[in-house]
């Protein structure tokens, strides 16, 4: 019996792990028709680029990360913070701009040729940006995608990985990522709405630290001993 319990354990786990990577092809999906419908070709290697890093992080992310937080990032929760679902979908519009916006300036080429070294370097940071949010996500148990207190799943405060720099280093790595996505597609005209999704991302950490400091157990002193939010040594 223990036996089969430990079957249906692992094979649960596999069904989340699985959720997770489905979900991440989706998501590829749909980056690709943003980036590929607004280029009007599909001979464009940058994007071609772009979405293998995407599928690949989300697989890999999917495959390390707790199964039980693939589950609480799919569903949602009664007792996420109202304010954040519109905040989320602002985040998620401005996001898609810059990778529209991207596609539109590789057809009409409104930035103009652009050294390749930039690109090189926007790609770089792409992949870090990555890395960061694979190092949090498999570092914090609690990586919810929506701002919420989870007593119902033992929240505490993590402190380990990542987060013994920066207590928000998930909406860190987001900020690189889309400050630094339109520079690796060649599109300096899709800085603007990437900057607006960064900084929107910005007021989500001050609000969410906000809230973790009145409501999770212990955030305050770890908030003592790790003082900055996002960047060491500046905020």
């Amino acid at each position: 019996m223990a036996e089969t319990g430990n079957e249906n354990r692992r094979y649960g786990a596999w069904k989340k792990r699985m959720k997770g990577i489905t979900g991440g092809l989706v998501n590829a999906a749909v980056m690709g028709l943003l980036l590929f419908v607004p280029a009007g070709t599909l001979d464009w290697p940058v994007a071609w680029v772009l979405l293998a890093f995407t599928v690949i992080s989300f697989i890999i992310n999917s495959l390390l990360v707790s199964p039980d937080l693939i589950d609480e990032r799919i569903h949602r929760h009664a007792n996420a913070k109202p304010f954040d679902r519109y905040l989320v979908v602002a985040i998620v519009l401005a996001g898609f701009a810059a990778i529209i916006v991207s596609g539109f300036d590789f057809r009409y080429g409104w930035t103009g040729p652009i050294p390749p070294a930039v690109q090189v370097i926007g790609f770089v940071v792409v992949v870090l940006s990555g890395l960061i949010l694979i190092w949090a996500t498999t570092s914090n148990p609690y990586f919810s995608a929506v701002i919420r207190i989870q007593d119902d799943r033992g929240h505490s405060v993590v402190s380990t990985g990542p987060y013994q720099y920066v207590r928000h280093p998930g909406y860190a790595g987001w900020c690189l990522y889309m400050l630094f996505l339109p520079l690796m597609l060649g599109s300096l005209v899709a800085l603007i709405p990437g900057a607006v999704a960064a900084g929107l991302d910005i007021v989500r950490t001050y609000l969410e630290d906000r809230i973790l400091m009145a409501e999770l157990t212990g955030y305050r002193e770890y908030a003592v001993r790790v003082r900055y939010r996002l960047i060491p040594k500046v905020w």
